[in-house]
Order: C-alpha cells, then sequence, then structure tokens
C-alpha cells in the first residue's frame, strides 16, 4: 500500500465525527444515581456522631445544672481532722491508708 492512498484513509478517518448523542442522553442523570447508590452503601462511623451532638450536648448541659445544684458534703475527711483535736494521728491516717 502506498503513503498517498494510507494518509487519505487517515484523512477520511479524522474526518468522520462519531454519533456520541446516545452515550450523553441521561450522563448526569446516570452519574449522580451511580454516586448517590454508592453513598448509601457505606456509612462511616462519624456520620453518627453528628447526629448525636444535640443528645451530647444535653448532657453536658445536665451534668453541669447538677454540678451546680446538688448540694456538697459541708466537710470532708480531710477538714475534720485538721479542725479537730486529734488532728496529725489522723492526718497520718488518712494519708497513709493505714
Amino acid at each position: 500500500m502506498n503513503d498517498d492512498r494510507l494518509d487519505e484513509l487517515f484523512r477520511a478517518a479524522r474526518t468522520v465525527k462519531p454519533d456520541t448523542a446516545r452515550t450523553e442522553y441521561g450522563f448526569e442523570t446516570r452519574l449522580l444515581a451511580r454516586l448517590r447508590a454508592e453513598r448509601d452503601q457505606y456509612l462511616p462511623w462519624y456520620t453518627f456522631a453528628w447526629k448525636l451532638i444535640p443528645v451530647f450536648a444535653a448532657i453536658v448541659v445536665m451534668a453541669g445544672v447538677w454540678t451546680l445544684v446538688a448540694p456538697g458534703p459541708s466537710r470532708t475527711d480531710i477538714d475534720s481532722a485538721i479542725a479537730g483535736d486529734e488532728g496529725e494521728r489522723t492526718l497520718v491516717t488518712y494519708f497513709t491508708g493505714e
């Protein structure tokens, strides 16, 4: 085959435009449907954490309110040991655990 004939065939092949209308039809819809299907298959653990943020915030608020409202002990063991007459002996027992 001579080069002129080959060049003519290549030129003819370059001028022919393929019909891509069939593949273009509904491309965006198909792509979005596939992405949505892949996204729905796998839900990472942190998506549940984001949904539970209001519950976590309510727990923190309740703990803060409980800390402010709940009555504390009037005197702890160490306070009574310091204020009492037998202070040194009670402190030694308290700190050593004997």
